[in-house]
């Protein structure tokens, strides 16, 4: 999908800004279902929206509000709606809009990884983040992968092609990693469970291939 690069500036209309390609999970399969039967379809579109926006980020694009109703084939009204909800409940929906109002801020992401950091179970993230745990887990395996990475001494750009992520994530989670170290409980809780993996947790497959839309 082409979407608004995060380098544009403010100013000058949609189509005049430089675009850049994404690839956007729009259909995230057996997990999707899951997170259905657990919080029905509108649960399931206000995860994908907090997807959606993270996943444009980390490649360097933003969506807009009309790009997530385009996509989840839904009304504008309808996105601005659950983006309201998901701001009650402590999300910031990274639009286009949100971005030129205060700045990329805290990615979902990384949310989870200090939440996990807290030993906050997987199910109570997931029911926050509107995700499936399944979501979560692969979402702490890649943290715990880049640290095992990071710790023997792997370049970022090394470390993204290993774990199949951006570098943005890279560099957000080697962030987490770092102000960790300075919290007693945070930095117990990470060296407790990179003891229990054997500091060898499977390779996550967080992207596919770019330049495409998945359903």
């Amino acid at each position: 999908m082409v979407v608004t690069s995060m380098k544009a500036p403010f100013g000058p209309s949609l189509a005049d800004t430089e675009k850049v390609e994404v690839t956007l999970t729009v259909d995230a399969g057996a997990e999707d279902a899951e997170v259905r039967r657990a919080e029905k379809a509108e649960g399931l579109r206000r995860g994908r929206i907090l997807r959606l926006a993270e996943e444009a980020l980390e490649q360097g694009g933003v969506l807009t509000q009309e790009d997530l109703a385009r996509v989840l084939g839904v009304t504008r009204r309808t996105i601005v709606r659950d983006m309201r909800a998901l701001q009650v409940e402590g999300h910031l929906v990274q639009t286009r809009g949100a971005v030129k109002g205060v700045g990329r801020g805290q990615t979902h992401k990384v949310r989870v990884i200090e939440l996990w950091l807290d030993r906050e179970g997987y199910d109570k993230i997931a029911r926050w983040l509107h995700h499936s745990p399944q979501a979560i887990k692969r979402y702490v395996s890649t943290f715990l992968r880049v640290v095992v990475l990071h710790r023997q001494g792997r370049p970022v750009e090394e470390i993204a092609f290993l774990t199949q992520s951006s570098v943005r994530l890279v560099r957000d989670y080697l962030a987490v990693y770092e102000a960790a170290l300075g919290v007693a409980h945070r930095r117990e809780r990470l060296e407790e469970e990179l003891e229990r993996v054997g500091a060898r947790p499977e390779l996550p497959t967080e992207e596919g291939k770019k330049g495409e839309v998945r359903r």
